[in-house]
């Protein structure tokens, strides 16, 4: 007899193992390494310019300007005289021509209040009348300038004194003759050739080169504009 149930199921067959295949290992990239970040290339420094060399400096020389004449004062009564004769008022300009220690625009400052300038070459005499300026008090009025007279523009002056020789004096026509109409010349001692003076004063003095103690000192007046003598032109 058979008996009824659930029939026995075939038994799956058992398939072949397969043999386990190990993969190979993966290839595994090198590290990346960070290069090294290299500097960049400076621009070669561009070629600069020789510097220029100082100027040289002027030579300096302790030697003093060559004079056309010796310092000798005016005496005292003399530069009144002077004073007096160009009728100095407080509207003047005087131009002193070899000013020395500056006593004549000085003078004029003090009596007349008259503005003057006092021109020299000598550094001791400019030295030595700008101190006496000071002293007087009339530095408003008075001013000494070292330079060369026969550079000087005499145009702005109404007087002109002068204590200079003969032959520099004929060397300033030119100058003087730019002088307005009315200006004064007033020299000490000395005419000028071939100009006619308005006047001429003698005058008791002290002597720079005693003995003797005294001697006659003359005072010279011109009014521009001055005239040359045709003879001596």
């Amino acid at each position: 007899m058979i008996g009824c149930g659930t029939p026995n199921a075939a038994a799956p067959e058992k398939s072949a193992a397969s043999p386990a295949v190990t993969p190979p290992p993966a290839k595994v990239a090198p590290p990346t390494v960070a290069a090294a970040s290299q500097p960049e290339p400076k621009p070669e420094p561009k070629p600069q310019p020789e510097p220029e060399p100082p100027p040289e400096p002027e030579p300096v020389t302790d030697e003093a300007p060559a004079l056309d004449i010796e310092y000798v004062p005016t005496p005292g009564n003399v530069v009144k005289k002077m004073l007096e004769v160009a009728t100095i008022t407080k509207s003047d300009v005087v131009y002193d021509l070899g000013c020395g220690d500056g006593r004549l625009v000085i003078a004029a400052a003090k009596q007349y209040g008259a503005r003057g300038i006092g021109f020299d070459l000598d550094p001791e005499r400019i030295a030595e009348a700008k101190a006496n300026v000071e002293k007087a008090g009339v530095g408003h009025l008075v001013t000494i300038e070292q330079k060369n007279i026969f550079e000087v523009d005499l145009s702005p002056a109404s007087v002109v004194t002068l204590y200079l020789l003969p032959s520099i004096n004929v060397r300033l026509i030119p100058q003087l003759q730019k002088l307005a109409a009315g200006s004064r010349i007033i020299s000490h001692d000395f005419d000028m050739q071939g100009v006619d003076p308005d006047d001429v004063w003698t005058l008791v003095a002290k002597h720079h080169r005693p003995p003797p103690a005294t001697r006659k000192h003359y005072v010279y007046k011109w009014t521009a504009p001055i005239v040359v003598s045709p003879a001596d032109e």
